[in-house]
């Protein structure tokens, strides 16, 4: 069962990347014009550990987390599959709306 949740994150994962890919091109483009000053892509209260002004750092992190998820114990994985599950949805939320701004 666990191999087939960790194999669907890994796909989720590789979506991510790719979104996370486009949307630092278009930070960059945004801050070559002199937009896009902020510090961090998330809040500080995200639950990430990252706090990053590009988008490949908070996937770096997802896939690091997966790493644990697929080497952890059966009690330490309900609590960060949780976390992970989370931090997936905020990640690809933000990715999305990023994406959709002119």
């Amino acid at each position: 069962m666990y191999d087939s949740v960790i194999d669907r994150l890994n796909d989720t994962l590789k979506e991510l990347y790719h979104q996370a890919i486009d949307a630092d091109k278009k930070l960059t483009a945004l801050r070559t014009k002199g937009q896009a000053r902020f510090s961090a892509v998330l809040s500080e209260d995200s639950q990430f550990t990252t706090h990053a002004d590009q988008f490949m750092p908070y996937v770096a992190e997802l896939a690091d987390e997966l790493e644990m998820l697929s080497s952890c114990s059966e009690e330490e994985y309900q609590a960060l599959l949780a976390r992970m599950v989370h931090k997936i949805q905020l990640l690809a939320s933000t990715l999305s709306q990023f994406m959709r701004l002119d």
